[in-house]
């Protein structure tokens, strides 16, 4: 197979191509179980295309505007569908395999032109099975790839004004879908100053293009009445609240045990076998600062599972591709890929299916959505969760903007405050909620505040802390 992606020729895209549909589509079929971030996104679609909500304002939580800007009109269109996540996912894997391949030839990373960079990015984009959905982390890619490919043609002596504009415009927008891209305008920067001459009215203009993206973000929030929950749900939840963790510290390196080997692997090979020319290896040293802001993107995660691992991908793709061009046995380079392509396609299925009880070594039961208790209460209702329970919205709808408790607490908590009891009265007040599902205690406190909300409750009599709106 890897013989027939060597050849120049563009018409191997769609063998690239033809092979994520077989990965993707025997999967869908087969069943992927719904993870609990994915049916956040989900919630946030459904919420926002309600007439006149806004994000932040009308539901709180820390998702970056233009990642539910797409799950709102995701919903528009198809409705609560995570089929039409599936869907989206893998046409932006198969945009930005083709980006990534037009990238690596066009600045000639490799020795040889070939097609085999998108083959590897689209296997790689299939190591862990949350990469099926459409995370904000996928959407971001798209423009960190673009941001990327003008950073090489920089390198490639590429002086044009627009070019730094432009590059700060992509890291806006991948900033602005997911937040931890941030951390790429710093490789920007150094790759910059390290392996270019650029002045610095240039640098001004890739900022200049990098903060155009993010005052203009600010100013729709604040001509919609909406800039202090937008600065304080996106900027300052950075540190005011903590990261939540959906795999333990040993679900992460079972998982990234294979895929870091190989990825390890290829980086001793490429750089013991290889013979490079300067601007090749300064493409490779972008890549390695690349997998470092990566890691420090981790640092900033709200929440925390593989899915988050898409930002490795080209770094991965880079370099495993950049190994098997350099074998020039072509059985050894065969055996090889195949090697590779079994590896990582059992790092997908195995914890998926549940082969060898993978899944529960790893431990997958906080990332995946369990069967609420309260099923057959909620189902279809407009329901309030006081605390981090997610999983009982999965048959249900929001009530009131307080999805995400990290958030919510710090004004449901302290209901004492004037100002917080009064902004609670008037959600509750303007969308009561058919169950409010009470897992922190608050409602009697809330209650007893506000006795014309409690009028209209009953607790239920089997489920403690669950109260039913009367008819």
């Amino acid at each position: 197979m890897l013989s027939y992606f060597k050849a120049n020729d563009p018409y191997r895209l769609l063998g690239a191509f033809l092979l994520l549909l077989l990965i993707r589509v025997s999967v869908i079929v087969s069943g992927v179980p719904p993870i609990m971030p994915e049916l956040k996104w989900l919630l946030l679609g459904e919420r926002l295309s309600q007439d006149g909500m806004l994000m932040y304002r009308d539901v709180w939580d820390y998702t970056a505007p233009l990642s539910v800007f797409v799950y709102k009109w995701l919903h528009i269109l198809f409705g609560k569908s995570r089929l039409s996540y599936q869907l989206m996912s893998m046409l932006l894997v198969a945009f930005q395999a083709m980006i990534f391949n037009n990238i690596m030839l066009k600045n000639k990373a490799y020795n040889t032109n070939s097609y085999v960079p998108a083959l590897i990015y689209v296997i790689t984009m299939n190591f862990c099975f949350d990469f099926m959905t459409l995370s904000p982390v996928l959407m971001a890619m798209t423009f960190i790839l673009l941001a990327l490919n003008n950073l090489f043609k920089r390198m490639d002596n590429h002086t044009q004004d627009e070019l730094f504009i432009f590059t700060g415009i992509y890291l806006g927008v991948a900033t602005m879908f997911y937040l931890p891209s941030i951390f790429y305008v710093l490789v920007t920067l150094i790759a910059l100053l390290l392996y270019t001459g650029s002045i610095f009215r240039r640098m001004l203009l890739l900022f200049y293009g990098f903060l155009m993206v993010l005052v203009l973000t600010a100013l729709f929030f604040y001509w919609n009445d909406g800039f202090s929950v937008f600065y304080h749900h996106v900027y300052k939840s950075l540190w005011s609240i903590g990261a939540y963790n959906y795999l333990s510290v040993k679900g992460f390196l079972l998982m990234l045990m294979v895929p870091g080997a190989i990825l390890g692997f290829s980086l001793f090979k490429v750089y013991k076998m290889g013979k490079f020319v300067n601007f090749q290896s300064r493409i490779q040293s972008v890549m390695l600062m690349f997998l470092v802001s990566g890691l420090f993107a981790f640092t900033i995660l709200k929440e925390r599972s593989t899915f988050q691992f898409i930002y490795f991908v080209p770094v991965w793709a880079f370099f495993i591709t950049h190994y098997l061009l350099l074998i020039r046995n072509w059985i050894l380079a065969e055996a090889s890929f195949l090697l590779v392509l079994v590896l990582l396609l059992s790092n997908f299925f195995f914890p998926l299916k549940g082969w060898m009880y993978v899944d529960r070594i790893i431990g997958f039961d906080e990332l995946i959505v369990q069967e609420s208790e309260y099923a057959t209460l909620t189902e279809g209702k407009k329901i309030l969760v006081i605390g981090e329970g997610l999983r009982h919205y999965q048959r249900a709808s929001i009530a009131t903007p307080y999805l995400e408790w990290r958030l919510s607490k710090e004004l449901l908590s302290n209901l004492d405050y004037y100002d917080n009891s009064a902004e609670v009265f008037r959600q509750l007040n303007a969308e009561l909620p058919e169950v409010i599902i009470d897992e922190k205690q608050v409602v009697p406190e809330l209650f007893e505040m506000m006795p014309t909300i409690a009028a209209q409750y009953r607790e239920h009599p089997v489920h403690e802390g669950v109260y039913v709106l009367l008819d």
